[in-house]
């Protein structure tokens, strides 16, 4: 019984160790061409699989002149270890909206090496940041996110009217067993 026991648990370890040495390069995936979930009632029915391409996806339309379609941008992608297990995750922020609407959505997919495969270990929407901090998100700014010494930088433009912000303001935020945890408090500063 003794010998069993030790031969299954040696089992379990390899194949965690071989999991781990076959887990793909993260830095040199592809996340500009890759299927992403959005769970966003105001844009899908529920959860939709977006294959975007060369970074962009737009909803299949028929009218070329119409402007009312979903449409779903790459703007971003960092790489940090985020989960603390030194090894490094990669964090996607995505635009979308209907092109024919005023404003966009910010939302950053964070992916992780899952059982020896890039898998998505967490989505910090921008829902979630007006919520933690009780601030009025209004456009995202260019290069709006990076990773730094374990922590997730997010930047936005705050308070005043679309599309003239009258702050940018940045956020930072913790990864922790699969949620984001806001750290300490937002900095900001007048645009004008």
């Amino acid at each position: 019984m003794f010998l069993k026991s030790l031969t299954i648990s040696l089992l379990l370890f390899a194949s965690i160790i071989v999991a781990r040495v076959n887990c793909p390069n993260i830095r040199k995936f592809d996340f500009r061409n890759y299927t992403y979930p959005l769970r966003e009632r105001g844009f899908t029915q529920g959860t939709q699989r977006l294959r975007v391409t060369n970074g962009r996806y737009e909803e299949p339309h028929d009218n070329p002149i119409s402007l009312s379609f979903l449409y779903f941008q790459i703007v971003n992608v960092a790489f940090g270890d985020l989960s603390g297990d030194g090894k490094d995750e990669a964090a996607a922020t995505v635009i979308y909206g209907s092109n024919s609407g005023s404003f966009y959505l910010t939302d950053t997919y964070v992916f992780g090496c899952v059982d020896g495969r890039i898998k998505l270990v967490g989505t910090l929407k921008e829902d979630d940041i007006e919520r933690d901090t009780g601030m009025d998100l209004q456009e995202s700014v260019n290069n709006p996110m990076s990773i730094k010494n374990g922590v997730l930088y997010i930047t936005h433009g705050t308070e005043g009217n679309r599309p003239s912000p009258e702050f940018t303001t940045t956020f930072r935020y913790r990864l922790r067993r699969g949620k984001f945890v806001l750290v300490g408090r937002p900095s900001r500063r007048r645009n004008y």
